[in-house]
């Protein structure tokens, strides 16, 4: 049956693909600029080189401008994580030893790097990652503290 929130999703799908579209359109456009400035700019100093003339200023701010201006624009752009398939039932034992080991509780930053660092295992989205894990460790109790959350074993 076709309804109005399916129309709405059906809508939001299209206009978020032609944000990507713009935004490739635009890093493409901008890095084609970006070449075309910098052959011009070579054909100035060849031809200032020819005839004796040093760089002016002009030349050098606008080369330093056009350098710059794409390493910004990739610094503000979101890298989105390649996903990766993870065996949790693996997961959920490594997480079981880590809590035993270091018998305190852990934040989930804590164990994210933890994890991360012994075992090379990274979650493009922590919180998700771990509770997939979590559902073979119903003994791992979950509490708040604010708004982290803590991850403890028992006292056995």
């Amino acid at each position: 049956m076709f309804n109005e929130r399916k129309a709405l999703q059906m809508t939001l799908q299209a206009l978020l693909e032609q944000r990507m579209v713009l935004r490739r359109q635009y890093v493409d456009q901008d890095k084609q600029l970006g070449a075309d400035i910098k052959q011009i700019l070579s054909r100035i100093r060849e031809m200032d080189a020819q005839e004796g003339i040093e760089e002016d200023q002009y030349t050098q701010e606008v080369a330093t401008t056009t350098e710059e201006a794409p390493v910004e624009l990739t610094k503000r752009m979101k890298v989105r994580k390649a996903h990766v398939r993870h065996d949790y039932l693996e997961v959920a034992k490594q997480i079981n030893t880590l809590l035993r080991e270091t018998m305190s509780p852990m934040s989930l930053v804590e164990l994210c790097d933890e994890l991360k660092r012994r075992h090379a295992v990274e979650f493009a989205s922590p919180y998700i990652g771990v509770q997939k894990s979590l559902k073979y460790l119903p003994q791992v109790k979950v509490e708040k503290d604010g708004r982290k959350l803590i991850f403890s074993l028992p006292a056995e």
